[in-house]
Parts: structure tokens; sequence; C-alpha cells
């Protein structure tokens, strides 16, 4: 139970030591806003408490209390600070009257930046820690605040980990510090907020990238995107790691890592060279520059967990992004994680003749030349180009055929098909891919009817642009022996052939006739006939669309670094005369969501450097109620409140432009007037500071 606190605890200004290394400004209430606000201050005084006791750090705490209710009694008046508290706690009160003048008074009884403004105006500490009342410190991060090394020029911001609300208020420090980090919710990290197991371990949405239950998120993914319909995926970034229990029923037999992935697909030219490793070393390294499906084996024997990790080892670095867009490490992204068993035709294969190869394109630009039992190719530009056949083959009995060509490849990319000599076209194939150690496997697996005519063929696979690819073929190999393919071609051969290219004619001469009837009137009246509407093509806003691609043009050029913006308010700390120098939060009349993202890039605008504080440095935060403050579960009950009310609140898109436009000019945006934070205005002021221990 809270009790007010005793007239003796409360001293003057005057009684108050030397300025403090740091201030600790938060803003608050006596409503019910977030769930109990009263019990959430208290938490953060007594845990605070207890780490300045331990180490010793030189604060004050600066409480704004916002626009009092006049039916209930003052915050002031109900915290109760711990026998000998490490710190004074000084209570600055935004009158009524005054948050009356604000636009919007009427709907929001609490501007809560504004109010951090009036709280730093009014520090003392020669740097300033702007942050909430439900905001638990570790102690790491106290201990790292202690040490005094905190620097002029620099931003602070960390990682803020949402927990369980029933936090032991009253229990000794150590019991605290181990609920943090027992009852954890989510994590709201630099690149999306993320839940977690109830130990801090990110898990994955459902649905997700990581398929099955062998496959869990490790660290350095980004949030989820996409949806539903069209699939999701995860950006990673430059090292990522999963997860993996390997099934028990798997025998001896090794599983398998099956990843769906992508360089940026935002630039044709973008290319990753990935290393994939366990705890013992390297699994695979390979080079990235199309989608693909690639399967990584997996050392530990069946019913084991493994770590795995991902790391892109080099990369082109492209800056071709959507113009909004400001993750400017997004290297490639994983559309599918999943274990699998092995394929049953990757052992038993039998080995052909590499001799046999052959060119298959004229162009001057392929480049073939053997090197020692490899063959080196440099592939024409022109994207799925053909460079080597092996043929002509023909299948002894009808069923299904295997054919892997193991390689290695340094640039671009190159794929395994089989051509169907009798009709002339490309035939249907499931394909795979198995990464192992620098060489790659490309497995082609064909139904075949007997004594049919095929070949196989290496090709220039440059599915987003033209370019070079640059690679080496080690061996070929087949479900069958090469002998197999080369049988004499005989009457039953020829009758089938001949067949073939009767209906190759047949499906040329129906398709021209066709294409006619589309071009003639004769075509337009069956149209009407069969009741088809004309092809109309919808009006479009010229100029409207031409202002959408200046803007995405513009951010592109001048893309804003990419700064901590997600639940950053929650932990800024800069030195004092920083925070004045850049006037404080912008006093927006409106909803507070996202003025803490818009002023970390007035601070990177006026060449203030952001340091990110990691783990363990960290902050927790105690859950509020759904729809009083931003949570993904609430986010749509918050905004329809908001909605309501009239109050509008900053898009972060406006925020993107503002920080484009501070990139260009290469000047921060200020804002605030010389008065801000009220500055011009006497407020009403109170220190408490509880008696020594037994008075």
């Amino acid at each position: 139970m809270i009790t007010a606190t005793p007239a003796w605890a409360k001293v003057s200004d005057s009684e108050l030591n030397d300025d403090p290394y740091l201030s600790v400004v938060v803003v608050t209430r006596n409503d019910d806003h977030g769930g109990n606000p009263l019990t959430r201050l208290q938490a953060f005084v007594n845990t605070f408490d207890a780490q300045c006791k331990r180490t010793g750090l030189d604060v004050e705490v600066v409480v704004v209390e916002w626009n009092p209710p006049s039916d209930r009694p003052r915050v002031s008046d109900l915290l109760q600070c711990p026998a000998d508290c490490a710190f004074p706690v000084r209570f600055v009160e935004v009158p009524p009257d005054l948050h009356g003048r604000i636009e919007h008074a009427d709907v929001l009884p609490l501007f809560q930046m504004i109010g951090k403004n009036v709280g730093v105006r009014r520090a003392r500490g020669t740097f300033v820690l702007c942050t909430n009342i439900d905001i638990i410190f570790s102690n790491e991060l106290v201990e790292f605040l202690a040490a005094r090394q905190l620097r002029a020029g620099v931003l602070y911001d960390t990682d803020r980990h949402d927990i369980q609300p029933s936090y032991p208020v009253q229990a000794s420090l150590d019991v605290q510090m181990a609920y943090c980090r027992e009852h954890h919710i989510r994590v709201n990290g630099r690149y999306g907020t993320f839940p977690t197991d109830p130990f801090g371990r990110a898990v994955a949405l459902t649905p997700d990238v990581f398929e099955g239950p062998g496959v869990t998120m490790g660290e350095g993914w980004h949030t989820r995107e996409g949806e539903q319909r069209t699939g999701f995926f995860r950006w990673a970034q430059e090292s990522a790691g999963l997860d993996v229990a390997l099934p028990s029923e798997g025998g001896s037999q090794p599983s398998m890592l099956r990843l769906e992935i992508e360089p940026n697909p935002y630039d044709a030219s973008s290319w990753v060279n990935l290393l994939v490793s366990d705890a013992e070393g390297t699994l695979a390294r390979f080079r990235l520059s199309e989608r693909r499906t690639v399967h990584v084996p997996l050392r530990a024997p069946a019913g084991m967990r493994s770590s795995i990790a991902l790391r892109a080892v080099d990369a082109s670095r492209s800056s071709e992004l959507p113009g909004y867009e400001r993750r400017e490490h997004m290297l490639y992204r994983l559309y599918s994680a999943r274990i699998v068993a092995p394929p049953a035709e990757e052992t038993g294969l039998f080995e052909f003749d590499s001799s046999k190869w052959q060119l298959s394109n004229a162009s001057p630009a392929l480049i073939v030349k053997a090197e020692g039992a490899a063959i080196s190719v440099q592939s024409a530009p022109e994207p799925y180009t053909n460079c080597l056949k092996y043929g002509n083959l023909r299948a002894p009995v009808d069923g299904a055929y295997t054919f892997a060509v193991e390689c290695s490849c340094s640039e671009g990319n190159l794929s395994l098909e089989a051509y169907d000599d009798w009709n002339q076209r490309w035939l249907t194939s499931e394909r795979h891919e198995i990464a192992r150690g620098d060489r790659r496997w490309l497995f082609v697996r064909v139904s075949l009817r007997s004594a049919q005519a095929f070949s196989l063929y290496i090709t220039n696979f440059r599915a987003k642009a033209p370019g070079v690819s640059r690679f080496s073929i080690h061996r070929l190999c087949g479900s069958r022996a090469l002998s197999d393919f080369q049988s004499r071609i005989g009457l039953r051969t020829l009758t089938r052939a001949l067949r073939a290219k009767a209906a190759r004619r047949s499906r040329a001469f129906a398709a021209s006739v066709l294409a006619g009837l589309r071009r003639s009137r004769v075509g337009s009246w069956l149209r009407r006939l069969a009741g088809v509407p004309p092809v109309t093509v919808p009006a479009i806003d010229v100029p409207a669309v031409a202002a959408v691609d200046e803007v995405d043009v513009f951010l592109r050029k001048h893309r804003p670094a990419s700064v901590r913006q997600n639940a950053c308010g929650d932990f800024q700390l800069m030195s004092r005369n920083d925070w004045f120098e850049l006037r404080g939060y912008p006093e927006f009349h409106m909803y507070s969501m996202n003025i803490d993202g818009l002023f970390a890039d007035v601070a990177r605008g006026a060449g203030i450097t952001e340091q990110p504080l990691d783990m363990p440095c960290c902050i927790y935060h105690l859950e509020h109620e759904k729809g009083s403050g931003w949570t993904p579960e609430g986010e749509a009950l918050l905004r329809k409140r908001i909605a309501e009310s009239g109050v509008t609140w900053l898009e972060w898109r406006t925020i993107v432009l503002w920080a484009g436009f501070m990139t260009w000019s290469k000047r921060p945006m200020i804002f605030n007037g010389s008065n801000w934070g009220f500055g011009d205005v006497t407020l009403p002021e109170r220190t408490i500071k509880a008696a020594p221990a037994g008075a």
C-alpha cells in the first residue's frame, strides 16, 4: 500500500547538495492512465534507489506532475521514498490553467513530450535522461551510468524489454531483477518489436518464415513483413542466427536445413557471400545473387539441438531500397527455414565423363577453359543464356531420373536444366540445391519416356538483370550410368520423334490462327458474343504520380541514416547542454506518438552521435493496459481512441521526409522557440526526501 510521505520528509532547495552528475526526468499525473501509475512510479523509485545505493550514482529524479486532477491528491503527496533514499525527488507541477492553454487540452489530459521538456528545462544534472515512470533499469545499465563515462555530443539509447506488470514493488533488488529476467513479453529493438518467451528469447509469429517445430528464431532478424497471400519474409542483419532441434526419428542420417533466401530484390545487381556455420565450424559458403532454395547439411546427430549462424562476409552494399526505407544494412531476406530429410537421390549417383561437355553458345563473350579436373566458365552477360551442353542422351526406360552437377560460383549464378530434344522445349523438373563447404550441388529430377531424346544444359541464371556469371563445373552425375543413356536409336524412337515434330507444327499453326483472330474484327465480334467486356484503362492522375516519384527520388538520394526510433522515448540520454541546444522535444499539440523518434533525427541532424547500449544494459517496461499506450496487440484500439477524440499523431512517413530534408540541408530542424518547456513561466516545485532509517 502506498502511503503519503510525511511532512518532515520534505526539504527545501537550499538543503540540496551541489548539482548532480545525472538528472532523470519522468512525467505523470494521478489518474488511471496505463493502469495504476502510482504503483509504477513507486516501483521505479524503489528499484532505482537500491541500484544507486549499490553503485553510488550521483543522481536526482525530476517528476513533472502535469495537470493534477482537482478531485485527487497530488502524486508528490502519495509517493513514499525509501529510507535514506539515494537521491532527491523533485516535483515540478504544471497546473491545470497552464495545461488549458494548449490546443486539444480538453481531450488530452497530459502532453508527455512537453512535460519532459519542462523537466529537462529545470534539471540540474550535467547529463539528463528522459524516461517514463513504468521503466526499470537493469543493474548493468546503472553501473554504466555510475562509471561517469558519458560524453557530450552523444545520444545514448537502448532496447526496451516489456515485462509482466505484477512487479514485486517492495521486494529486494535481486528478486526484482530476477523477475525482470523471467517475465518477458516482447522486446522493442532497433529494427522492430519481437514477441519473446518469458526469458527474453525472441519467438516467431504464427505464421512465420521459421517453419515447423524444429527451427526457432535467433538474434539478428528484422520484423516479419509481407502478407499471407503473397508470403512472409524477414530481412537479416549482417549476422543472424537459428536454433534447430533435429528430429529424433532421423536415424544416423544427418538432417538438412532448407533455406529459401534472396539478396536485395530492389537492386538487380545485388549479391551476398553468405557463410553458414555451427559450433564446430563452416557448414557451407555460397554466393547469393538470385532468389534460391539451398539445402545445408547439418552435423548434429538426430535428437540434438544446434545453433546455426548466418553471416554475410561480403556484399554489394546496395543503396537501392524504397524511398522511405531506412534500414541501410538490409543485405538479404529469408522466406523459409525448415529442417528436411536428405534427398534420397543425393547418394548412389553415377559420375559421367566430363570430357563430353560441349559449348552451347557461339557468343564471343563465353569463355570456357579447363583448369585441372574442373571446367572454368565465364558466361555471356545475357540472362538465361546457355553455356554448356551435355547430350544427346536417351532415356533407357520410362521413369524419373536425377542429375546433379557439383560446381562452385564466384560471381552471378548458374542452373542445371533438362531439355526435350524431341519437342524442343525445356522439361518440367523438380530442383533443389545442396551447399556443402565451398561447393554446391545442383539437382534436377525429370520424368522421361523410354528412348526419349534429351540434353542437359548449364545456363547463366541471371533472373533480375543481365550480367556475367563465373563458375567452375567439377562433376556431373546421374541416377543411372552414362552408358544407359547412350543406346542406339531404333524404329520406336524415330516414330516418336516424327510424332513430336508433327505436334509442334500443329501447335504453331493453331497459335498463329488464334493470334490472327484476336487482331481481326472477327475476334472482336466473338468477344462481344461471349459477353467479354472491352478493356478500359483507368485514368491516372499524372501530376500526383509525378509528385510521388519525386519524393521517392529525393529520399533515395538523401536517405537519412537509420537511428533508433522504436520505443526510443523510454530512454534518451544526452548532456544538458545538448538538450538546450536542440530546445528539447518538438512541442506539437498532438498525441505524443513518434515525437521521440523525430527528436532522434533532429539530434542526428545536429551532428550528435548515436550510441546504442547493448545487453545487458537495457530497460524493462511494465506492461500497460491495451489502448492506453502502444502495444502490437492494442494499436488498433489506441488509434481508434485517438481518432475519435479528434486528435492526430505524427506519422512515420512525415518523420522520414523531415529527416531526408535535414540530410539534404545538413542542419537540424529546430521546432521550438526560446520559451520551450514553459521556460518563461515560474512553476510550483517542491522536493521530497525520506528521513534517515530508524527516524
